[in-house]
């Protein structure tokens, strides 16, 4: 409802995923995850912040994804964190 610490977009449970749609092919080298910091949380952590997670891509005429990497969003890092593409 607005872009306040605590109102955010969220998965239901522990396990979701994303899918972003290009209008365009793509050849990613890299990409960035970003959480508030722990002295923004209302609670006071973090614990909802992504910790383990894996980026595929595709076309629409792929059945499965091409895995480009597997990794671990670090809690205690910076609040934006780059990954480049593993694979």
């Amino acid at each position: 409802p607005d872009m306040y610490p605590g109102n955010c977009w969220a998965f239901k449970g522990s396990l979701g995923y994303l899918v972003v749609k290009l209008s365009m092919k793509i050849y990613p080298t890299a990409f960035t995850v970003e959480h508030i910091p722990k002295t923004l949380s209302p609670s006071g952590n973090i614990s909802s912040a992504p910790r383990n997670f894996s980026v595929y891509v595709n076309d629409e005429y792929q059945k499965e994804g091409q895995l480009l990497g597997q990794y671990v969003y670090d809690q205690g890092g910076e609040p934006l964190q780059m990954f480049p593409v593993m694979v």
